[in-house]
């Protein structure tokens, strides 16, 4: 049997894997609370917290420097340049360029839990190009332990040499929450109930703006008018327009009236449905416009964490797999975060100030990290000339003149 026979059909050495649609995860959800609507991987991204989240973190992590490494003998890492390193930093393949390719790769891997790429080598001039694969286009199978994944694009997709079957040493591969090593769980599955509340209040919303909101005022009368009294004053009380000052007949009474409470606190939820996606993408909510409770103070210190704790995981995941799929663990790949951590002008003033005369760094150092060209004559690294080492005080000159 060979390899291609593994997808027409499952025998005790195979096992399907999720693909992360919605169809593949309907035996699994749970008759849970229904707000009438049914929001899938697409309908989630028109929803614009969601949408700005998503933008925002795939934005952040395709305009990172990205580098390779490799480790010397001392420990220390010199950076180095291969067709790998072009691949994935420079020219991902000829119809993508390196932005635009881990954007999608990063979007792919937060609506839809898995990112695919395939790893093409050119045996002839070891040439290498990856090629992105949308997640509903690839079939996961694990055979005999190994995974093998299938791609099937649609017949209208210009890429049809992608059609095939390959090993897991030649697809790039990013999950995110994984339950089993083997494939990520869909996050807008997992997630649909606080993505479907989120929908039905914006539905509302719209709905209740379209309509001119609810009724400010209402007029009464006592008793009832005929027909064509009534008709009379509706034209007349109609045609004095917004902001005119209509003369009320038949002892009609204008009455306001205050918005019903009801709808106030339900456009009020909105924010908890932000606060919701927030949580769900792992972002601050300062970041996705919501600032009730944001201070000067707590935005900074926000902003390092979603660094640190939003970024930093993603990140991780790809180089681990750049590293393990395209240089076999003889490399090292680092996605630089540094300088998203920088903070402002005068923290990083002090930060270099510090560095420079504490001796651990120079000052070439410094501006290259600042996108400064180097200056012959400042390579050399200072030291406090009014600090010495316990014991070895110069001795005190006790000569007298």
């Amino acid at each position: 049997m060979g390899i291609f026979d593994i997808f027409k059909r499952q025998n005790k050495q195979t096992r399907a894997i999720y693909r992360g649609t919605p169809a593949a995860y309907e035996s699994l959800q749970a008759p849970l609370l229904d707000y009438g609507l049914s929001v899938s991987n697409d309908a989630a991204l028109k929803m614009t917290a969601y949408y700005a989240g998503v933008r925002l973190i795939a934005e952040n992590i395709a305009a990172l420097p990205k580098r390779t490494y490799q480790r010397l003998d001392n420990g220390d890492l010199s950076v180095v340049q291969t067709p790998e390193t072009r691949a994935f930093n420079i020219k991902p393949n000829a119809y993508t360029n390196t932005f635009d390719f881990w954007f999608v790769m990063v979007a792919w891997l937060l609506n839809r839990g898995n990112a695919y790429a395939v790893i093409a080598r050119d045996p002839e001039n070891g040439d290498i190009e990856l090629h992105q694969v949308h997640p509903d286009c690839v079939t996961v199978v694990m055979v005999n332990d190994h995974k093998w994944y299938k791609v099937q694009l649609p017949s209208d997709d210009p890429r049809t040499f992608l059609n095939d079957t390959f090993p897991d040493y030649k697809m790039l591969h990013f999950m995110q929450f994984t339950m089993d090593g083997v494939t990520g769980l869909n996050p807008v599955v997992y997630n649909a109930i606080a993505l479907n509340k989120g929908a039905a209040i914006e539905r509302f919303i719209a709905s209740y703006f379209r309509k001119g909101g609810d009724k400010r005022a209402v007029l009464e009368m006592d008793g009832s008018m005929g027909e064509d009294a009534y008709q009379n004053f509706l034209k007349r009380y109609n045609s004095t327009g917004e902001g005119g000052t209509p003369l009320l007949e038949y002892g009609i009474k204008f009455k306001q009236v205050n918005v019903d409470p009801v709808t106030a606190a339900l456009i009020e939820s909105e924010i908890y449905s932000l606060d919701d996606i927030s949580r769900m993408l792992n972002i601050p909510p300062h970041m996705l416009a919501e600032l009730s409770h944001a201070t000067f103070s707590n935005i900074e210190h926000q902003t390092i964490q979603f660094v640190q704790y939003t970024l930093r995981p993603l990140v991780k995941r790809m180089e681990v797999e750049i590293e393990t799929k395209m240089f076999y663990g003889e490399r090292d790949v680092k996605f630089l975060l540094d300088g998203l951590l920088r903070g402002d002008t005068a923290t990083r003033a002090n930060f270099y100030h510090g560095a420079i005369l504490d001796g651990w760094m120079n000052r070439n150092e410094v501006r290259r990290l600042e996108g400064l060209p180097a200056v012959p004559g400042l390579e050399e690294y200072l030291y406090p000339t009014n600090e010495m080492k316990v014991g070895e005080e110069e001795p005190a000159n006790n000569s007298q003149e």
